[in-house]
């Protein structure tokens, strides 16, 4: 066994003990730098990017050990030269990270349904319903597969296939936020496909176990490209139908990148409003409207705040654009240049806002 996959394996036995947070199972995989707790047990995953570290989700260890991890982890920065950004942590990190002397600010929501009392009645869900009523009258079927049990390579097969064209319709590919497919080391990973009448698999979803296995957060939704309007919601109704039976307190959607930024009661800073330019007007890559957009349709239980949380001696443009993922998907320099020089346009417009005001306040 290989050093990082020793590193990756001790990585799970923590995340599995003390992992509250579902987006650190996506740093169960080797581009991924761990550091490891000296005090307390936990850790902190790291991608290098230049002089930067960025890491997903929370610090995995108890809540009340996560200062103490945090700490080290900024001393062992330092001694690297290295500037921590943190991407997408919850409230009670950021508020820790805060009082560190780091700058915070919200980098988009987390839609999570509470299934104990979740249910598709109602008006604003009739759309769902609708999906799920249609689902099931057609004859389409759920089905859980476990690689940990027992291997299907005829399935994998098949599903591996699923996701090349799912990927294939897609511009590009970013992977930061989103898991992959590895049915060699799954972990406690959750998968599950839905199938038409005929046999045809329709939707293959992968989900994200945490809070010691009571939670899921859902990873990848891929589709067949022609299946029937309403696939995919009616294979993420299924699942969480499934999964309640068993006692499963809830099931997050994962965070949507860049929403609700902006829409508190104080104005935006001017990185806020880089980033929401972002959302409303770039269409390139990602797509973040688009999925803020899909999860709302679920009508979520609630939407929780996640944030970033970021060295002071970071630049704006590098800061959003590390918060919209474009930096891990820096080999596609189309597609870097195109966000780069968004952003550029959008921080003259704001100053050239901000120099006509201040002329117009004059002449008053």
């Amino acid at each position: 066994m290989s050093e990082k996959r020793k590193q990756i394996d001790r990585a799970y036995l923590l995340q599995k003990a003390h992992g509250y947070d579902a987006l650190n199972y996506l740093s169960l995989v080797e581009e991924y730098e761990f550091f490891f707790g000296s005090q307390v047990q936990g850790y902190i995953a790291y991608l290098r990017k230049g002089r930067k570290a960025m890491s997903l989700g929370d610090p995995v260890c108890e809540i009340e050990d996560r200062k103490p991890l945090i700490e080290e982890y900024l001393r062992f920065c330092e001694g690297q030269c290295l500037k921590p950004i943190f991407i997408a942590v919850s409230s009670d990190t950021m508020y820790i990270m805060q009082e560190l002397g780091l700058s915070v600010m919200k980098c988009g929501e987390e839609a999570v349904l509470d299934l104990s009392e979740y249910t598709l009645a109602g008006g604003t869900r009739a759309v769902l319903r609708r999906s799920g009523n249609k689902g099931d009258k057609s004859g389409v079927t759920l089905q859980e597969y476990c690689p940990q049990k027992k291997r299907d390579f005829a399935l994998e097969t098949e599903i591996m296939e699923l996701s090349r064209k799912w990927y294939e319709d897609k511009e590009r590919q970013i992977n930061f936020a989103v898991g992959s497919i590895d049915f060699e080391h799954p972990y406690d990973r959750r998968f599950f496909i839905t199938r038409d009448a005929e046999g045809t698999m329709l939707v293959f979803l992968s989900f994200l176990p945490y809070d010691h296995g009571k939670k899921l957060c859902i990873d990848l939704m891929h589709r067949k490209m022609d299946a029937p309007t309403g696939s995919m919601e009616h294979a993420i109704i299924s699942v969480a139908r499934a999964v309640r039976e068993e006692g499963i307190a809830e099931i997050s959607l994962n965070f949507a990148p860049l929403a609700g930024i902006g829409t508190g009661e104080t104005g935006m800073t001017i990185v806020e409003r880089l980033l929401n330019a972002i959302f409303q007007k770039m269409d390139a890559g990602y797509h973040f409207k688009k999925l803020h957009q899909f999860k709302k349709k679920f009508d979520p239980s609630v939407w929780e705040p996640r944030y970033i949380v970021y060295h002071r001696r970071i630049s704006k443009i590098d800061l959003a654009m590390t918060v919209s993922n474009t930096m891990l998907g820096s080999v596609d320099l189309i597609l870097y240049a195109r966000y780069k020089f968004f952003l550029i346009g959008e921080l003259f417009k704001m100053k050239w806002e901000f120099i006509t005001q201040a002329k117009n306040r004059r002449l008053l």
